[in-house]
Protein backbone atom coordinates (compact mmCIF):
# COMPACT_ATOMS: atom_id res chain seq x y z
CA UNK A 1 0.00 0.00 0.00
CA UNK A 2 1.04 3.61 -0.60
CA UNK A 3 0.75 6.61 1.73
CA UNK A 4 0.47 10.30 0.77
CA UNK A 5 1.23 13.06 3.28
CA UNK A 6 -0.39 16.37 2.32
CA UNK A 7 1.57 19.22 3.87
CA UNK A 8 4.76 17.15 4.10
CA UNK A 9 6.92 20.28 4.21
CA UNK A 10 5.35 21.53 7.46
CA UNK A 11 6.65 20.64 10.90
CA UNK A 12 4.06 18.00 11.69
CA UNK A 13 4.04 16.60 8.15
CA UNK A 14 7.81 16.19 8.11
CA UNK A 15 7.72 14.47 11.49
CA UNK A 16 5.03 12.04 10.29
CA UNK A 17 7.08 11.23 7.18
CA UNK A 18 10.23 10.67 9.24
CA UNK A 19 8.48 8.39 11.74
CA UNK A 20 6.88 6.35 8.96
CA UNK A 21 10.33 5.76 7.48
CA UNK A 22 12.00 5.09 10.84
CA UNK A 23 9.32 2.57 11.83
CA UNK A 24 9.50 0.84 8.44
CA UNK A 25 5.75 1.00 7.90
CA UNK A 26 6.27 0.71 4.15
CA UNK A 27 8.33 -1.76 2.14
CA UNK A 28 10.97 -0.56 -0.33
CA UNK A 29 8.62 -1.18 -3.26
CA UNK A 30 5.80 0.86 -1.70
CA UNK A 31 5.47 4.63 -2.18
CA UNK A 32 5.57 7.36 0.41
CA UNK A 33 4.35 10.48 -1.37
CA UNK A 34 5.27 13.98 -0.18
CA UNK A 35 2.54 16.41 -1.23
CA UNK A 36 2.75 20.20 -1.08
CA UNK A 37 -0.43 21.78 0.25
CA UNK A 38 0.11 25.44 -0.66
CA UNK A 39 0.01 26.26 -4.39
CA UNK A 40 1.35 29.75 -3.60
CA UNK A 41 4.36 28.48 -1.67
CA UNK A 42 7.63 30.30 -2.28
CA UNK A 43 9.57 27.16 -1.36
CA UNK A 44 8.48 24.50 -3.89
CA UNK A 45 12.00 23.06 -3.79
CA UNK A 46 11.80 22.13 -0.09
CA UNK A 47 10.13 18.75 -0.61
CA UNK A 48 12.74 17.73 -3.17
CA UNK A 49 15.46 18.55 -0.66
CA UNK A 50 13.57 16.71 2.08
CA UNK A 51 13.32 13.62 -0.14
CA UNK A 52 17.07 13.68 -0.86
CA UNK A 53 17.85 14.08 2.85
CA UNK A 54 15.63 11.12 3.76
CA UNK A 55 17.29 8.98 1.11
CA UNK A 56 20.73 9.83 2.49
CA UNK A 57 19.69 9.24 6.10
CA UNK A 58 17.71 6.00 5.64
CA UNK A 59 19.11 4.51 2.45
CA UNK A 60 18.72 0.93 3.65
CA UNK A 61 15.08 1.18 4.72
CA UNK A 62 13.51 4.11 2.86
CA UNK A 63 10.53 3.28 0.61
CA UNK A 64 10.14 4.83 -2.81
CA UNK A 65 9.66 8.58 -2.33
CA UNK A 66 7.47 10.60 -4.66
CA UNK A 67 7.06 14.40 -4.64
CA UNK A 68 4.14 16.41 -6.05
CA UNK A 69 2.26 19.64 -5.45
CA UNK A 70 -0.64 18.61 -7.69
CA UNK A 71 -3.73 17.29 -5.84
CA UNK A 72 -4.73 15.44 -9.01
CA UNK A 73 -1.63 13.26 -8.73
CA UNK A 74 -2.21 11.91 -5.23
CA UNK A 75 -1.80 8.12 -5.30
CA UNK A 76 -1.92 7.03 -1.65
CA UNK A 77 -4.21 4.31 -0.36
CA UNK A 78 -3.97 6.35 2.85
CA UNK A 79 -3.93 10.15 2.57
CA UNK A 80 -2.92 12.15 5.66
CA UNK A 81 -4.00 15.82 5.67
CA UNK A 82 -1.56 17.97 7.64
CA UNK A 83 -1.38 21.09 5.44
CA UNK A 84 -2.82 24.46 6.35
CA UNK A 85 -2.48 27.20 8.90
CA UNK A 86 -1.81 26.68 12.62
CA UNK A 87 -1.88 29.02 15.60
CA UNK A 88 1.05 31.35 16.11
CA UNK A 89 3.40 30.33 18.92
CA UNK A 90 4.08 33.97 19.86
CA UNK A 91 3.01 34.59 23.48
CA UNK A 92 2.02 38.14 22.52
CA UNK A 93 -0.70 36.72 20.26
CA UNK A 94 -2.17 34.30 22.81
CA UNK A 95 -5.88 34.83 23.28
CA UNK A 96 -6.32 36.46 19.87
CA UNK A 97 -6.23 33.20 17.88
CA UNK A 98 -9.41 31.18 17.44
CA UNK A 99 -10.81 28.11 15.74
CA UNK A 100 -12.81 30.53 13.58
CA UNK A 101 -9.54 31.92 12.25
CA UNK A 102 -8.20 28.44 11.48
CA UNK A 103 -11.46 27.47 9.79
CA UNK A 104 -11.42 30.50 7.52
CA UNK A 105 -7.81 29.80 6.58
CA UNK A 106 -8.08 26.03 6.10
CA UNK A 107 -11.50 25.51 4.53
CA UNK A 108 -9.95 26.12 1.12
CA UNK A 109 -7.26 23.49 1.73
CA UNK A 110 -9.83 20.89 2.80
CA UNK A 111 -12.16 21.58 -0.09
CA UNK A 112 -9.44 21.68 -2.76
CA UNK A 113 -8.05 18.27 -1.84
CA UNK A 114 -11.47 16.72 -1.19
CA UNK A 115 -12.74 17.76 -4.61
CA UNK A 116 -9.57 16.50 -6.29
CA UNK A 117 -9.78 13.11 -4.61
CA UNK A 118 -13.45 12.84 -5.54
CA UNK A 119 -12.56 13.51 -9.20
CA UNK A 120 -9.53 11.27 -9.47
CA UNK A 121 -10.17 8.50 -6.93
CA UNK A 122 -13.93 7.95 -6.96
CA UNK A 123 -13.55 4.34 -8.12
CA UNK A 124 -10.94 3.57 -5.46
CA UNK A 125 -11.28 6.10 -2.63
CA UNK A 126 -8.38 6.33 -0.19
CA UNK A 127 -8.69 6.40 3.58
CA UNK A 128 -8.28 10.05 4.58
CA UNK A 129 -6.87 10.89 8.02
CA UNK A 130 -7.43 14.55 8.93
CA UNK A 131 -4.83 16.09 11.23
CA UNK A 132 -5.25 19.76 10.28
CA UNK A 133 -7.52 21.82 12.53
CA UNK A 134 -10.38 22.39 12.91
CA UNK A 135 -10.40 18.62 12.44
CA UNK A 136 -14.21 18.45 12.52
CA UNK A 137 -14.43 20.83 9.57
CA UNK A 138 -11.97 18.68 7.62
CA UNK A 139 -13.97 15.52 8.35
CA UNK A 140 -17.22 17.21 7.30
CA UNK A 141 -15.76 18.38 3.97
CA UNK A 142 -13.98 15.16 3.04
CA UNK A 143 -17.00 13.07 4.03
CA UNK A 144 -19.12 15.20 1.69
CA UNK A 145 -16.98 14.15 -1.29
CA UNK A 146 -15.82 10.66 -0.23
CA UNK A 147 -17.51 7.75 1.58
CA UNK A 148 -17.76 8.65 5.25
CA UNK A 149 -16.34 5.25 6.20
CA UNK A 150 -13.09 6.38 4.60
CA UNK A 151 -12.70 9.64 6.57
CA UNK A 152 -11.22 9.74 10.07
CA UNK A 153 -10.27 12.75 12.21
CA UNK A 154 -7.22 12.52 14.45
CA UNK A 155 -8.58 14.70 17.26
CA UNK A 156 -10.25 12.19 19.55
CA UNK A 157 -7.61 9.58 18.72
CA UNK A 158 -4.74 11.73 19.96
CA UNK A 159 -6.81 13.11 22.87
CA UNK A 160 -7.60 9.56 24.02
CA UNK A 161 -3.93 8.60 23.77
CA UNK A 162 -3.04 11.57 25.97
CA UNK A 163 -5.88 10.68 28.40
CA UNK A 164 -4.52 7.15 28.82
CA UNK A 165 -1.01 8.49 29.33
CA UNK A 166 -2.03 11.03 31.97
CA UNK A 167 -3.90 8.36 33.95
CA UNK A 168 -1.00 5.92 33.57
CA UNK A 169 1.45 8.61 34.69
CA UNK A 170 -0.47 9.23 37.91
CA UNK A 171 -0.68 5.48 38.55
CA UNK A 172 3.00 4.92 37.75
CA UNK A 173 2.30 2.35 35.04
CA UNK A 174 2.70 2.05 31.25
CA UNK A 175 0.08 3.63 28.99
CA UNK A 176 -0.55 0.26 27.30
CA UNK A 177 -2.25 -0.96 30.47
CA UNK A 178 -4.89 1.78 30.39
CA UNK A 179 -8.04 1.90 28.25
CA UNK A 180 -10.07 5.11 28.09
CA UNK A 181 -11.57 7.63 25.67
CA UNK A 182 -11.91 11.36 25.17
CA UNK A 183 -14.84 12.04 22.83
CA UNK A 184 -16.73 15.03 21.44
CA UNK A 185 -14.81 17.94 19.99
CA UNK A 186 -11.06 18.24 19.54
CA UNK A 187 -11.10 21.50 21.45
CA UNK A 188 -12.92 22.97 24.41
CA UNK A 189 -15.88 20.69 23.70
CA UNK A 190 -13.95 17.49 24.43
CA UNK A 191 -15.46 15.11 26.98
CA UNK A 192 -13.49 12.77 29.27
CA UNK A 193 -15.35 9.45 29.39
CA UNK A 194 -14.25 8.16 32.77
CA UNK A 195 -16.82 5.37 32.55
CA UNK A 196 -14.73 3.87 29.72
CA UNK A 197 -11.52 3.66 31.76
CA UNK A 198 -10.17 0.20 32.52
CA UNK A 199 -6.73 -0.62 33.94
CA UNK A 200 -5.17 -3.98 33.19
CA UNK A 201 -4.35 -5.81 36.40
CA UNK A 202 -6.83 -3.78 38.45
CA UNK A 203 -10.24 -5.14 39.43
CA UNK A 204 -13.35 -3.02 39.06
CA UNK A 205 -13.56 -2.68 42.84
CA UNK A 206 -9.94 -1.55 43.03
CA UNK A 207 -10.52 0.98 40.25
CA UNK A 208 -13.54 2.43 42.07
CA UNK A 209 -11.28 3.13 45.04
CA UNK A 210 -8.56 4.73 42.92
CA UNK A 211 -10.65 6.81 40.50
CA UNK A 212 -11.84 9.54 42.93
CA UNK A 213 -8.26 10.36 43.88
CA UNK A 214 -7.28 10.77 40.23
CA UNK A 215 -10.25 12.98 39.45
CA UNK A 216 -9.64 15.20 42.50
CA UNK A 217 -13.27 16.06 42.98
CA UNK A 218 -13.89 17.32 39.44
CA UNK A 219 -17.26 16.00 38.28
CA UNK A 220 -18.06 15.39 34.62
CA UNK A 221 -20.73 18.09 34.44
CA UNK A 222 -18.22 20.62 35.83
CA UNK A 223 -15.52 19.79 33.29
CA UNK A 224 -16.31 22.40 30.55
CA UNK A 225 -16.34 25.30 33.02
CA UNK A 226 -13.17 24.07 34.75
CA UNK A 227 -11.39 23.74 31.40
CA UNK A 228 -12.24 27.31 30.41
CA UNK A 229 -11.26 28.66 33.85
CA UNK A 230 -7.83 27.03 33.80
CA UNK A 231 -7.32 27.96 30.15
CA UNK A 232 -7.90 31.61 31.04
CA UNK A 233 -5.32 31.26 33.84
CA UNK A 234 -2.77 29.90 31.35
CA UNK A 235 -3.47 32.73 28.91
CA UNK A 236 -2.82 35.21 31.70
CA UNK A 237 0.46 33.54 32.69
CA UNK A 238 1.83 33.24 29.16
CA UNK A 239 0.58 36.60 27.90
CA UNK A 240 1.94 38.58 30.85
CA UNK A 241 5.38 36.96 30.84
CA UNK A 242 6.46 36.06 27.27
CA UNK A 243 9.88 34.84 28.40
CA UNK A 244 8.96 32.50 31.25
CA UNK A 245 5.18 32.26 31.22
CA UNK A 246 4.93 29.05 29.19
CA UNK A 247 7.25 27.23 31.60
CA UNK A 248 5.16 28.46 34.53
CA UNK A 249 2.08 27.26 32.68
CA UNK A 250 3.53 23.77 32.26
CA UNK A 251 4.21 23.62 36.00
CA UNK A 252 0.68 24.82 36.70
CA UNK A 253 -0.83 22.15 34.43
CA UNK A 254 1.22 19.42 36.10
CA UNK A 255 -0.87 19.73 39.27
CA UNK A 256 -4.26 19.44 37.53
CA UNK A 257 -6.35 16.24 37.19
CA UNK A 258 -5.51 13.96 34.22
CA UNK A 259 -8.55 14.92 32.15
CA UNK A 260 -7.70 18.64 32.34
CA UNK A 261 -4.07 17.98 31.48
CA UNK A 262 -5.17 16.42 28.16
CA UNK A 263 -6.11 19.76 26.48
CA UNK A 264 -4.11 22.15 28.67
CA UNK A 265 -0.66 20.58 28.50
CA UNK A 266 -0.53 20.78 24.66
CA UNK A 267 -1.83 24.35 24.94
CA UNK A 268 1.11 25.30 27.16
CA UNK A 269 3.63 23.32 25.09
CA UNK A 270 2.56 25.18 21.95
CA UNK A 271 3.66 28.52 23.40
CA UNK A 272 7.11 27.22 24.30
CA UNK A 273 7.56 27.21 20.49
CA UNK A 274 8.09 23.43 20.63
CA UNK A 275 4.49 22.89 19.48
CA UNK A 276 3.22 19.31 19.81
CA UNK A 277 4.26 17.96 16.45
CA UNK A 278 6.19 14.94 17.79
CA UNK A 279 3.28 13.67 19.88
CA UNK A 280 0.75 14.43 17.14
CA UNK A 281 2.91 12.65 14.57
CA UNK A 282 3.36 9.62 16.82
CA UNK A 283 -0.40 9.26 17.28
CA UNK A 284 -1.00 9.77 13.55
CA UNK A 285 1.57 7.13 12.61
CA UNK A 286 -0.04 4.72 15.07
CA UNK A 287 -3.37 5.19 13.27
CA UNK A 288 -1.77 4.93 9.82
CA UNK A 289 -0.21 1.63 10.89
CA UNK A 290 -3.58 0.27 12.04
CA UNK A 291 -5.17 1.24 8.71
CA UNK A 292 -2.35 -0.30 6.67
CA UNK A 293 -2.52 -3.56 8.60
CA UNK A 294 -6.28 -3.76 8.19
CA UNK A 295 -6.67 -5.29 11.63
CA UNK A 296 -9.90 -4.96 13.57
CA UNK A 297 -9.31 -2.44 16.31
CA UNK A 298 -11.48 -0.17 18.41
CA UNK A 299 -10.44 3.47 18.27
CA UNK A 300 -11.84 6.88 19.07
CA UNK A 301 -11.77 9.47 16.30
CA UNK A 302 -13.78 12.20 14.64
CA UNK A 303 -16.32 10.58 12.32
CA UNK A 304 -19.29 11.80 10.29
CA UNK A 305 -22.13 10.41 12.38
CA UNK A 306 -25.55 9.90 10.83
CA UNK A 307 -27.61 9.15 13.92
CA UNK A 308 -25.42 6.53 15.57
CA UNK A 309 -25.71 6.87 19.35
CA UNK A 310 -28.00 9.83 18.71
CA UNK A 311 -25.18 11.88 17.18
CA UNK A 312 -25.10 13.76 13.90
CA UNK A 313 -22.13 15.36 12.18
CA UNK A 314 -18.36 15.12 12.67
CA UNK A 315 -18.05 14.31 16.35
CA UNK A 316 -15.48 12.22 18.20
CA UNK A 317 -16.84 8.74 18.84
CA UNK A 318 -15.81 5.13 19.36
CA UNK A 319 -15.31 3.28 16.08
CA UNK A 320 -14.54 -0.25 14.96
CA UNK A 321 -11.81 0.01 12.34
CA UNK A 322 -10.58 -2.59 9.85
CA UNK A 323 -8.89 -0.63 7.09
CA UNK A 324 -11.98 1.58 6.91
CA UNK A 325 -14.63 2.29 9.55
CA UNK A 326 -16.80 -0.81 9.93
CA UNK A 327 -19.25 0.67 12.42
CA UNK A 328 -19.76 3.06 15.29
CA UNK A 329 -19.57 1.27 18.62
CA UNK A 330 -22.77 1.45 20.68
CA UNK A 331 -21.74 3.35 23.79
CA UNK A 332 -24.77 5.24 25.01
CA UNK A 333 -25.75 2.60 27.56
CA UNK A 334 -22.21 2.34 28.89
CA UNK A 335 -21.74 6.06 29.55
CA UNK A 336 -23.11 8.09 32.43
CA UNK A 337 -25.95 10.51 31.77
CA UNK A 338 -23.58 13.45 32.32
CA UNK A 339 -21.13 12.10 29.73
CA UNK A 340 -23.91 11.54 27.19
CA UNK A 341 -25.29 15.02 27.75
CA UNK A 342 -21.92 16.71 27.23
CA UNK A 343 -21.15 14.71 24.07
CA UNK A 344 -24.56 15.54 22.59
CA UNK A 345 -24.03 19.22 23.46
CA UNK A 346 -20.59 19.10 21.85
CA UNK A 347 -22.01 17.52 18.67
CA UNK A 348 -24.68 20.24 18.39
CA UNK A 349 -22.09 23.00 18.84
CA UNK A 350 -19.85 21.41 16.20
CA UNK A 351 -22.73 21.30 13.68
CA UNK A 352 -23.50 24.95 14.30
CA UNK A 353 -19.88 25.90 13.71
CA UNK A 354 -19.61 23.78 10.56
CA UNK A 355 -22.65 25.55 9.10
CA UNK A 356 -21.02 28.89 9.91
CA UNK A 357 -17.58 27.95 8.57
CA UNK A 358 -18.71 26.07 5.47
CA UNK A 359 -22.16 27.12 4.20
CA UNK A 360 -23.22 24.60 1.56
CA UNK A 361 -26.32 23.02 0.13
CA UNK A 362 -27.34 19.72 1.64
Amino acid sequence: MDVSIVGASGGCGREIVTQIVQQRLLENREILQLVGSNPRSRRPHLLHGFRADLQDAYAEIVPELNVTDDPERIIGDVVVITGGRTFSTAPAEIGSASRDMLARANVEVFERFARSLARTRSADPPVVIVVTNPVELGVAIFARFLPRTHVIGMGAFSDSSRFRWEIASDLGIRRQRVRGFMLGEHGNGMVPVWSSVRVQGMTEAEWRLVEPGLRRGLRTEEYPEALLRHQRALIGMIGSDPEHGAVRALRYVRDLPPDLRVPLKPFAIHYTDAKTQTATAAATVELVKAVLEGRRVEISAQFMHEGENGLFGPCGGRLLLAGTVLRVMPDRDEMTSAERALIERSARAIREKINEWWPHDE
